[in-house]
């Protein structure tokens, strides 16, 4: 290991317990600013829904791995790209590397059903279709903000800049499709897990062709999509129950908002883990803004954190009972 490497890595964990030390700071003074009470009472609305919560966030994760395995272009079993993408997303979750750790993780857990390199290309394209429909998704979701609500200048700003920049991911995406460059092995090679030298220049020889083969077969692309345009229909689907049950009213618009900012959230403060009192705080002013009332905002984010930190139990079990460990040289 080089001198850079663990200054790197202590600069990383520095961030991180920053991070990590204003968030829950900002998290504790969002619940005593809306007050306990109205958080507990808000929870107990939700109570056993949370179980449904959970069932449509499986979903989620069903539907990607079902995207992924279809670019795999394999016979592979769909359990096994789920529990892949459930241990990976968890790795992500709690570690400050994020996807630079989760997405190699993903392909090295179906080590022995496909290869390596073959995952990790084919999970590249499937991540490049994701993000450019988390761009369409947060278009579609700002313009109804500033469309539909009556917001003070701030907020509309902060709309104009989110549909704007989206605007220019979509751009970004577009070059990236026609260049097809080699992301993938320019990742893997920066993760710390051991022995993967080996199939570094096998992902770049590999993933290079991915981007075209998929667009040269209608019938994947069509899978792809279907696959993606699902997984933000659960998305919404489970923001528009959390919502109903802690207001009891059906509330389809403002859910699509105070989804997209979920995912706007999710863009912004990934330094975060779990994006801990940004995402609480963040939606919070968003639901005042849109008429909500006080409380709805900070206790749909705790619920959505839950949710993350129950299925990071769950992947962790998995990559644990498969073996998988993050190198320490």
């Amino acid at each position: 290991m080089t001198d850079a490497q663990p200054s790197s890595r202590a600069r990383r964990t520095a961030v991180t317990l920053l991070a990590s030390a204003v968030g829950v700071a900002l998290l504790v003074w969002q619940m005593r600013h809306v007050g306990l009470a109205t958080i507990r009472d808000d929870l107990a609305a939700v109570g056993s829904g949370f179980v449904a919560i959970l069932l449509l966030s499986l979903l989620r994760f069903v539907v990607r791995s079902a995207a992924w395995t279809t670019l795999i272009g394999e016979r592979v079993p769909l359990m096994s790209v789920l529990a892949a993408t459930i241990g990976g997303d968890a790795l992500g979750n709690i570690t400050p590397l994020s996807l630079l750790v989760s997405e190699p993780a993903k392909a090295m857990y179906l080590g022995g059903r496909v290869s390596t390199a073959q995952a990790l290309a084919a999970l590249t394209a499937e991540n490049f279709f994701y993000s450019v429909s988390v761009a369409i998704y947060i278009v579609l979701g700002t313009a109804a903000l500033l469309i539909a609500f009556p917001l003070d200048p701030g907020l509309r700003w902060a709309g104009v800049i989110a549909l704007v920049g989206m605007a220019s991911v979509l751009a970004v995406a577009a070059w990236l499709a026609w260049q097809k460059p080699a992301v993938a092995s320019a990742i893997l090679a920066r993760v710390p897990f051991a022995h993967l030298d080996a199939v570094v220049e096998r992902v770049r020889d590999f993933e290079v062709r991915t981007y075209g083969s998929v667009g040269q077969q209608s019938g994947r692309l069509g899978v792809v999509i279907a696959c993606e345009t699902a997984f933000h229909a659960l998305s919404f689907a489970e923001a528009w129950l959390t919502v109903w049950l802690l207001t009891g009213t059906s509330s389809p618009l403002e859910a699509f908002v105070l989804d997209t900012f979920s995912r706007v959230s999710n863009i912004i403060f990934r330094v975060v883990p779990l994006r801990l009192g940004v995402d609480q705080f963040g939606s919070e002013q968003v639901a005042l803004a849109i008429g909500m009332r006080p409380g709805v905002g900070t206790t749909l984010s705790l619920v959505r954190t839950g949710r993350v930190l129950v299925w990071a139990v769950v992947g962790m079990a998995l990559l644990v009972k498969r073996g998988m460990q993050p190198s320490h040289k």
